[in-house]
Parts: C-alpha cells; structure tokens; sequence
C-alpha cells in the first residue's frame, strides 16, 4: 500500500492542520536553546516554520523527498528575516554528517519510533550525541505504550477498518474527505502497523478517489528508552507527561524527553 502522505504532503497538512498543542513546548525549547537548533522529521515545518518565526536558527532534516520539496515552497514564501533563518536537506537522522553542532537537537511528533530496530534506534541517538554541544539538549515525544489498548488491538479485530469520524476538505479538489482508520499491535516486536483510509465524496456524495496513508511504528517503554539514552551518553533531564510540563500520571499518554548529552557514547 502506498504511503500517500509522502506523495502527497498537502493532504497531510490538512489532517494535522489542527494539531497545535506542541508547538508552545518545542519553540520555547528552542528559545532557551540560546544556539542552532536541529529538527529531526521536520515534515512540512508544522513545527519548524514557529520555531525559525520565533527569531531562533534551525536545520530541518527529513528522508522524505515529497515532504522537503513542500516545507521549501512554504520557506520561500515567508518574510525574508525568517527565510534566513532556516535550512532545509533531506537526511537520515541515523546517518547525520552536517560538520556542526547544535545547542538543541528535537524530533517532535513521535518521529522517533519510526526506527524499527534497536540498531537504527542506537544509530540515531549516536549520531545525534555527536552533532550536539557539550552538554546539548536532545528533546523527543512518543506516546506512553498502555498494554490494556495493546492487548485488544493484537487479536483478530485490532485490524478492523473502523470511521474516525473525522471529515477534512481535499486542499486540490475541495471534495469532503472521509477518514477512516485500523491499527493492529505486534507485541513480540513492539510494532504497531496502522492504516488511514481517506474516501473523496464529490458534490452527490460519490466516491471518486481513495487515498492511503499507511503508519509502520516500534513502540518503545519509558524504561527501555531511559537504557537506550544512558548507552548512547545521554542523562535525562525532565520527563513530562503533558505539553504544560505536568508529571507522568497514566499509562497512554505523551512522554515528553529532555535529554542532555553528558558523556562518550
């Protein structure tokens, strides 16, 4: 099934259009930074274009092609002062060679977990120690695996194609988009493959296209994750369990990393 997200990047604008409430958390973050910034999965700059307004110098980095070629058209529209402030390159966040370092490193919006082995996971966090400043800051969200909603999505109807509910507007044909959503967890690998099903209604309510966007995740524990950054020369800093910097209190919710890079991975 092809991913349509990445062929597609305005359709994915247009799905998380809405989702706002991390881009407070990760600009401030970039502010305090006092220094460059890294963006790891920068997408189309949902969160990169706020952090560069906010007056701070960042790199995005992303692997997807479709994704870079779209945040470089919405770049080259803004105000000249914010376009200087910004860089944009496709990458590999497992294989970063950009000959500088950074005061702040961040991957928002669970990019991380789309590294599916403990190999690319060690990869990524190396390569990220060594592109930081001495005592440099990594911060990262995923969400908090609750095993309850784990089990039940491992049988047999964890894979149903069920409707979200949600409706969005097609930004090339302006037809009404129905979503429609499956997930299924693997737990002997910890992966989560889920799939988004978008039916385009036109004007009598036909439906005259389909589009896919297919999700292939290794969800990570926060103890796992705590061992993975101790291997990798990070210590942990502040672990939040909301965008208001509130305590973890339940399963199922964001974990929100602020990492310093101490020692020698």
């Amino acid at each position: 099934m092809r991913d349509d997200y990445t062929l597609y990047p305005e359709l994915y604008d247009t799905v998380y259009e809405d989702y706002l409430e991390d881009i407070p958390f990760y600009v401030e973050e970039a502010q305090r930074a006092h220094g460059p910034c890294l963006e790891l999965g920068c997408g189309t700059g949902r969160i990169l274009m706020p952090v560069a307004t906010a007056g701070v110098e960042v790199i995005g980095i992303d692997a997807s092609a479709p994704m870079i070629a779209s945040l470089r058209r919405k770049v080259a529209a803004l105000d000249p002062d914010i376009r200087a402030r910004i860089t944009v390159q496709e990458g590999d966040m497992r294989r970063l060679d950009l000959g500088q370092r950074f005061a702040l490193i961040y991957i928002p919006f669970r990019a991380f977990l789309h590294l599916m082995s403990v190999s690319d996971q060690i990869a990524a966090l190396e390569s990220i120690h060594r592109h930081l400043l001495p005592g440099g800051r990594l911060a990262l969200n995923f969400f908090d695996p609750d095993l309850a909603q784990i089990v039940a999505d491992s049988d047999q109807s964890g894979g149903t194609l069920r409707r979200t509910g949600e409706e969005f507007r097609d930004p090339r044909s302006g037809n009404v988009l129905i979503e429609w959503a499956t997930v299924h967890y693997y737990r002997f690998g910890q992966e989560i493959e889920q799939y988004f099903v978008y039916d385009e209604l036109d004007h009598r309510g036909r439906v005259v296209n389909r589009h896919y966007r297919a999700l292939h995740m290794r969800y990570i524990f926060r103890y796992e994750f705590e061992h993975l950054l101790a291997r990798c020369g990070f210590s942990v800093e502040a672990l939040y369990g909301s965008w208001d910097r509130g305590p973890v209190l339940r399963p199922g919710g964001e974990l929100i990393w602020i990492a310093r890079a101490d020692g020698t991975p």
